[in-house]
C-alpha cells in the first residue's frame, strides 16, 4: 500500500512537471541573478550595458505590415559603438567552444524554452571561440543595432573578457 502511495505521489510530481512545460516563468525565475564576481544586488558588473536597457525595444508593425523593433534613443546611440555585455551564453551548436552564439541576460531555466523575446538576446559572433559554460560571462565587441534583420542586437568582433 505504501507502495503504491509513493508511486502516485511520484506520478503526479511528474505530471505537474510536465504540465508546467515552457509556461510562465515561476516567481524565482524572474528573481535578479547574482552575477559572480559582482556584491550585493548588482546584476552585472560595471562598465557593461544592462540588460534592461536593450529590453526597452518594442515589437511594433511596421507600415509594411511586418512587425519588428522600435528602439528608443539610447539603444540606438549603441549603433556601431564598442560595448561589453554580460549574460547568459545560448549555444547554437553542439561544439565545447563556440563562435556564435546567443548571450541573453536571464539564465536558461527549461531545456528548449528562450528566456527573453528578440529584445533581450544578442547575437554574438565571436573573433575566438569561447568556452561554453551556464555560468555568466562577459563579451567585449561591436554591437549593431538592426531595425530590418532576424535579430535585433548583433555583437561582432567579440571577445571573452574575464570580470
Amino acid at each position: 500500500m505504501a507502495h503504491c502511495a509513493r508511486f502516485r505521489t511520484r506520478l503526479v510530481t511528474a505530471v505537474a512537471v510536465f504540465a508546467l512545460g515552457c509556461g510562465p516563468l515561476s516567481a524565482t525565475a524572474l528573481q535578479p541573478q547574482q552575477v559572480p564576481g559582482t556584491t550585493g544586488l548588482d546584476l552585472a558588473p560595471a562598465g557593461t550595458i544592462a540588460g534592461e536597457l536593450l529590453q526597452q525595444a518594442r515589437t511594433v508593425q511596421k507600415p509594411s505590415k511586418k512587425f519588428g523593433p522600435a528602439f528608443n534613443t539610447q539603444i540606438k546611440d549603441l549603433d556601431k559603438q564598442s560595448v561589453k555585455l554580460c549574460g547568459f551564453m545560448m549555444p547554437l551548436d553542439q561544439s565545447e567552444k563556440q563562435s556564435r552564439f546567443l548571450l541573453s541576460p536571464f539564465p536558461p531555466y527549461r531545456a528548449f524554452c528562450m528566456p527573453g523575446g528578440p529584445e533581450s538576446l544578442v547575437e554574438v559572433v565571436a573573433t575566438t571561440p569561447v568556452k561554453f559554460t551556464w555560468e555568466a560571462i562577459v563579451v567585449s565587441g561591436k554591437m549593431n543595432v538592426f531595425e530590418n534583420d532576424i535579430v535585433y542586437y548583433r555583437l561582432t568582433d567579440a571577445q571573452s573578457v574575464k570580470f
